[in-house]
C-alpha cells in the first residue's frame, strides 16, 4: 500500500524517486537549496488543512525529503502551491509543472520564475519522481 499525498512518508518515498532518477541528477547538476510542494487546504477534496513536502536538493541529489514544517517554509528559497485538483491534474501529467507557473495554476509563492526556469527539466523531472511514488489519497479525493 503506498503513502498518503504529500505526508512525511510519501516525502520519503519521492526523494527516494528523485535519487533514482538519472536524468534529475544530469539536469540538476548546479540545483542547490530546497524545493517544497504546497497543497492548500480542501475539504471536498479531503484535504481539511494545507500540506506541505520539502526536497533538500543538491546537485543532482535530494539529501532529504519529508512533510514540511512552517520554518521549512519560510526557509526554503522555493515553494510552489496550488490546490489538490491541480496537483492531481500535475501528477497525472495533464499539467506541465512549468506551463503550470506561467498560466498560474500552480503559484510561485516564494522564489522568482525566472532563477527557477534554468532548472525547468530538473523541476519536471521532479514531477516526473513525484508521479512514480506509490501514492494514496485521503477520503474524499476526486
Amino acid at each position: 500500500m503506498g503513502a498518503e499525498i504529500f505526508t512525511s512518508a510519501w516525502a520519503k518515498a519521492w526523494g527516494k524517486k528523485i535519487n533514482a532518477n538519472a536524468n534529475y541528477k544530469k539536469s540538476a547538476a548546479s540545483w542547490e537549496g530546497a524545493m517544497v510542494l504546497e497543497m492548500t487546504a480542501d475539504p471536498d477534496w479531503g484535504i481539511p488543512e494545507d500540506r506541505a513536502v520539502i526536497a533538500d536538493l543538491w546537485h543532482g541529489e535530494c539529501r532529504s525529503a519529508a512533510a514540511a514544517k512552517p520554518k521549512d517554509v519560510e526557509a526554503a528559497p522555493y515553494v510552489i502551491r496550488a490546490t489538490p485538483a491541480v496537483w492531481n491534474d500535475v501528477l497525472a501529467g495533464d499539467v506541465d509543472p512549468i506551463f503550470g507557473l506561467m498560466r498560474g495554476k500552480l503559484k510561485l509563492a516564494k522564489g522568482g520564475l525566472f532563477s527557477l526556469l534554468p532548472y525547468a527539466a530538473a523541476a519536471k523531472e521532479l514531477v516526473i519522481a513525484a508521479r512514480e511514488v506509490d501514492t494514496t489519497f485521503p477520503e474524499g479525493w476526486k
